[in-house]
C-alpha cells in the first residue's frame, strides 16, 4: 500500500494522471500507468506489483515525498540532462531475452538433460525416467512451432553448461541449403576443432590423442574440416593420406572418422561438450544418420546432442521423426523430449513490464491485446512490440516521464495473418539499399558468407556499390547479425522469409539466375571452387530462363562439379544426386553429339550415386541409357563396372561374374567358363614359375602398369574375387593367378595390392608354403602403400593378417591389425 500510494503521488507531482485511462501528453489517446518502473527484468508477474522496485522507488519510501524518481531513461542507461538547454533523450525500448519467461520447466529439464548424460557411473541422477539408458552421452530434443523461443531456450542454457565446464558448439540446417552437404555439421565440426587448438593447456594431448585413435586416417576428414587440419600430426610425407572410398564405404568411413574424433576429445580428462543442431525439420537423412551414429556410439562419452524441430513441419512418417523414433526406441542413450508452447497471459504481461519498466498490473490490458494479436508467440510478441513503438502506438512521453501507449489503437492494428508479414513491412521502411542487401542475403537462405557478398560488391555494374556497407543498418535494427567468422545470417529465419517476400515470386527466378551470373562472372578460379554449391544453387533456381546453349551446357558442366566435390570431399550422396539430376534435366538430344562426353559422365556418375543410395531401379535406368548410346567399348566400361557391383550386392553373385566374364572377354583378358583341377594346378605352376624369377624387391620396383585395357581387367577382376570365393571357390586360384601374372609382366597397379594378398592365401592354405605366403602378404602391403590405395586397407589387413601371418606369427601380433581392419572397413 505504501508502494502504490508513493507511485500516485509521484504521477501527480510529475504532471501525470492518478488514472490508467488518461494521457500523459497533450491531446493523445495514450494509456498512463500508475507507480514506479521495475528495475530489472525478471519472470515473475504475480500479484500485480512490479518485479522489484527501482533504485528511485527507494529514494520515495524513504524520503515519504512527492518527490519525482529518476526516469526511465536513466534507468535504461539513456543520459538524461535537466536544465535548460540540455537535450533529453528518450530509452530505446529493449525486450528482454524470450527464455526468461514461462520457460522454468524446460529450461530444468534441458540442464537435467546434461546432469543425466554426464552423471558419475552409478549416480541416480543418471536415470533418463524411461526414455533409455545413459551410455556416457545424451539427446535432448525441443520441438515447438516457430518463434516459440526454442534457441533462445538453448542458448540461454549455454551459460550454464559453460560454467559447468562444458564445450559448446553449433549448426544451423537451412531450408534453402539443402543441396550443401552436411552444411550445419561441418559448421559445428568446425568450430569444435577451432576450440580445441585454441585450448593451449592441451593441444598437444589432444594432439596424440587424435594420432593415437586416428592416425594418418585424421587427414582424410581434415579435408572436411578445415580447422582440424590445425590440430593434426602431419604425415611423414607432409601429405593428407586420405583413403579414396566410395559409396556407402564413404558415408560409414565418414560416420566412423568423425565418432574417432570425439572419442579423442571428448569426455574422461576431457570436458563434455554440447552439440546444438537447429531446425532439424531441414536435415537431409545423411546428417540425421551421422548424428544418430555419434548419439549412440557406446565407446563415446562426454557429448549431449540437442536439436531443435519445428513440430508442425514435420508429420509422423516423415524421416526426421523416424530418426527420433529409432533413437528413443534404442534404449542405447539418454533422450529427453521438450515442448514448448507459446506464452500465457501471465508470461506476456511480464515480458511487457519488463521491457517498459512499467507495473505489471498497469501492463495488464497492454498485454492481454498483445497476446489476442500473436497468440502468445514470442518472437511475434517481439516484434509486434517494436512495431508498435516504430509507428508510436507505444512510446515514451518525456514530459511525463513514463511509457505510455494507445491501447485502442493496439487493439485495432492490422498485422496480418503471421509475423512474416509484419517484419516485411518493417524492412519496407528501411532505406532502399538495406532492404535490397537483405533480399540478396535471403536468396542464399539464412546467412551469407561474407567473401560471397564481396564478390557481389565487386562488381562494378552494380547501382548498389556496397552490400556489406549497407548490412550495417540491418544490423544495428537486430534484423542481422554478423558472426566470427565473417558471414552475416538472419536473427531469426522468419526474418529471411520476409527478406525473400520483397521479391515478387515470379521474380525470383530471374533475380537468383541474375546473383547466380553475377558469381560465375565476378568468381576467380579459387573463388568458384569455394563457392561451387552456392554457384550452382543459384543458377539452377533460375534455369528455366536460360536461353543460350553455351550457358546451359556451362552449368551442366558446373553441376557435375559441385556432385564430384559433394561425393568426393563430404560423402554426401543426396545432395550429390540432387546436383546431377539437375544437370541431367538440362541436357538436350543435340549434347549427345555436341558434348558426348559431358553426358556420359552425368550419367554414370548419376547411376554410380544411385547405386551408393540403393536406388537400384533408378540406377539401371541411367545404365541402360549409357549402354545403349556407348559405340566403343571405352564408352561402356564405366557402366558396366557399376552394373556388375548392383548385381553382386543385389545377391546376384552368379550373374556380376557372368558379366564380368563377358566384360573380360572384349578386354582380350577371357577367362574360361569351365575348370578342372587339372587346369587349376597349370595356373598355379604357371605363375610360380614367373613368381620364382622375382624377388621382393625387383616386384615392388615393377613398372606401373600402363595398359588402360590391362587395368580395367585387373578392376574387373579385383571385384568379382571375393564373389568367386564364396561361390566358385575351385575357381579362386585362376582369377588370382592371372592378376598376379598381368601385374608381373605388364607392370603393377591398385589391383595388384589384393591379388599378391590373395595369392599368400593360396600359397598357405593350397600349397603349404607358409613362408612364401607371408611374403606375398608384405608384398600386397607394400604396393598398397606404393600406390596410396588405403581404400583396400581393410580387405588387404584381413588377408594379410587373418589368413596368413597367422601361419608364422603369434596371433597376438595380428590382433591390432585386424581391429584397425575391422574400424576402417
Amino acid at each position: 500500500a505504501e508502494r502504490r500510494t508513493s507511485g500516485m503521488n509521484l504521477s501527480s507531482s510529475c504532471g501525470g494522471s492518478g488514472s490508467s485511462s488518461g494521457g500523459g501528453s497533450a491531446g493523445g489517446p495514450f494509456h498512463t500507468p500508475l507507480g514506479l518502473e521495475p528495475a530489472a527484468p525478471s519472470s515473475s508477474s504475480s500479484g500485480g506489483v512490479p518485479s522489484a522496485p527501482s533504485s528511485g522507488g527507494s529514494q520515495v519510501i524513504i524520503h515519504g515525498g512527492p518527490i519525482c524518481p529518476p526516469s526511465a531513461a536513466a534507468a535504461a542507461g539513456v543520459g538524461v540532462g535537466v536544465g535548460v538547454g540540455i537535450k533529453v533523450e528518450a530509452p530505446r525500448l529493449v525486450i528482454p531475452p524470450l527464455s526468461l519467461y514461462g520457460r522454468e520447466e524446460e529450461m530444468s529439464a534441458l540442464l537435467g538433460a546434461f546432469d543425466r548424460a554426464f552423471a558419475p557411473a552409478g549416480d541416480n541422477s543418471g536415470n533418463n525416467n524411461g526414455n533409455g539408458n545413459s551410455n556416457g552421452n545424451g539427446v535432448a530434443l525441443i520441438s515447438g512451432y516457430s518463434g516459440t523461443g526454442k534457441s533462445s531456450l538453448v542458448l540461454k542454457a549455454r551459460a550454464e553448461y559453460v560454467a559447468r565446464g562444458a564445450r559448446f558448439v553449433s549448426g544451423k540446417f537451412d531450408a534453402m541449403r539443402q543441396v550443401q552437404p552436411l552444411s550445419a555439421i561441418v559448421s559445428a565440426l568446425n568450430d569444435y576443432c577451432g576450440l580445441l587448438g585454441n585450448d593451449a593447456l592441451r593441444i598437444d594431448r589432444y594432439r596424440e590423442a587424435i594420432k593415437t585413435c586416428m592416425g594418418t586416417e585424421g587427414w582424410a576428414l581434415a579435408d572436411l574440416i578445415p580447422n582440424l587440419g590445425t590440430i593434426l600430426p602431419r604425415a611423414s610425407d607432409g601429405r593428407a593420406s586420405s583413403a579414396l572410398v566410395s559409396g556407402k564405404d564413404a558415408q560409414r568411413r565418414l560416420e566412423f572418422l568423425v565418432q574417432m574424433l570425439f572419442r579423442a576429445t571428448c569426455g574422461g580428462p576431457y570436458p563434455p561438450v554440447v552439440l546444438f543442431l537447429d531446425d532439424l525439420q531441414w536435415a537431409n537423412e545423411q546428417s540425421l544418420k551421422l548424428m544418430t551414429a555419434l548419439a549412440t556410439d557406446s565407446r563415446l562419452t562426454g557429448l549431449l546432442i540437442i536439436g531443435c524441430y519445428r513440430a508442425n513441419e514435420v508429420g509422423p512418417e516423415s524421416t526426421l521423426m523416424r530418426y527420433i523414433d529409432n533413437l528413443q526406441r534404442s534404449g542405447s542413450v539418454a533422450v529427453t523430449s521438450i515442448h514448448l508452447d507459446n506464452l500465457g497471459l501471465e508470461s506476456v504481461n511480464a515480458l511487457i513490464s519488463d521491457a517498459i519498466r512499467t507495473f505489471p498490473r498497469a501492463t495488464r490490458p497492454l498485454a492481454r491485446a498483445v497476446l489476442n494479436k500473436t497468440g502468445g508467440n514470442a518472437f511475434f510478441i517481439k516484434q509486434l512490440l517494436h512495431s508498435l513503438h516504430d509507428e508510436g502506438l507505444l512510446r515514451y512521453s518525456l514530459p511525463a516521464r513514463r511509457w505510455e501507449w494507445d491501447l485502442d489503437g493496439v487493439r485495432s492494428r492490422e498485422i496480418g495473418a503471421d509475423v512474416v508479414q509484419l517484419m516485411t513491412t518493417k524492412l519496407l521502411r528501411l532505406a532502399p539499399e538495406v532492404h535490397e542487401s537483405l533480399r540478396i542475403v535471403a536468396a542464399f537462405g539464412s546467412h551469407c558468407q561474407e567473401g560471397v557478398l564481396r564478390i557481389i560488391d565487386s562488381d562494378p555494374s552494380r547501382s548498389v556499390k556496397s552490400a556489406i556497407a549497407a548490412l550495417d543498418a540491418a544490423i544495428a535494427e537486430g534484423l542481422m547479425v554478423k558472426d566470427g567468422d565473417g558471414s552475416y545470417r538472419f536473427s531469426h529465419d522468419q526474418i529471411q522469409r520476409a527478406a525473400l517476400l520483397l521479391v515478387a515470386e515470379s521474380d525470383r527466378p530471374a533475380f537468383h539466375l541474375k546473383i547466380g551470373r553475377l558469381l560465375c562472372k565476378q568468381s576467380t578460379e579459387e573463388e568458384m571452387e569455394s563457392y561451387i554449391f552456392v554457384v550452382v544453387d543459384q543458377l539452377h533456381r533460375g534455369s528455366a530462363l536460360i536461353t543460350d546453349d553455351l550457358e546451359r551446357t556451362n552449368l551442366c558442366r558446373l553441376s557435375l562439379m559441385a556432385g564430384e566435390v559433394a561425393s568426393s570431399a563430404m560423402s554426401a550422396f543426396l545432395p550429390t544426386l540432387a546436383f546431377l539430376k539437375a544437370g541431367l534435366g538440362l541436357l538436350v538430344e543435340e549434347d549427345w553429339e555436341a558434348h558426348r562426353q559431358l553426358c556420359f559422365q552425368l550419367f554414370n556418375s548419376c547411376a554410380e550415386t544411385e547405386f551408393t543410395l540403393g536406388e537400384f531401379d533408378s540406377m539401371k535406368v541411367h545404365v541402360d541409357e549409357v549402354l545403349r548410346r556407348a559405340r566403343t567399348l571405352e564408352e561402356k566400361l564405366r557402366a558396366y563396372f557399376t552394373l556388375v557391383q548392383s548385381l553382386a550386392v543385389q545377391d546376384c553373385a552368379n550373374d556380376a561374374i557372368n558379366m564380368a566374364f563377358i566384360v573380360l572377354s572384349q578386354l582380350g583378358e577371357p577367362l574360361p567358363n569351365m575348370w578342372s583341377e587339372a587346369m587349376v594346378k597349370m595356373e598355379i605352376t604357371e605363375t610360380e614359375s614367373l613368381l620364382s624369377q622375382e624377388t621382393e624387391d625387383s616386384l615392388l620396383a615393377k613398372k606401373t602398369m600402363i595398359d588402360e585395357g590391362k587395368q580395367n581387367a585387373m578392376m574387373f577382376m579385383g571385384l568379382i574375387v571375393p564373389y568367386v570365393f564364396s561361390q566358385m571357390k575351385p575357381f579362386f586360384p585362376v582369377v588370382v593367378c592371372r592378376m598376379v601374372r598381368l601385374s608381373i609382366l605388364h607392370g603393377v597397379c591398385r589391383d595388384s595390392a589384393y591379388c599378391f594378398a590373395c595369392y599368400g592365401i593360396i600359397s598357405c592354405r593350397v600349397l603349404g608354403k607358409y613362408y612364401e605366403g607371408y611374403r606375398m602378404g608384405k608384398l600386397a602391403l607394400s604396393i598398397m602403400d606404393k600406390f596410396e590405395a588405403t581404400d583396400q586397407l581393410a580387405r588387404i589387413s584381413v588377408a594379410v593378417y587373418g589368413l596368413i601371418s597367422t601361419w608364422t606369427e603369434p596371433i597376438q601380433v595380428c590382433f591390432p591389425h585386424l581391429k584397425r581392419a575391422i574400424d576402417i572397413g
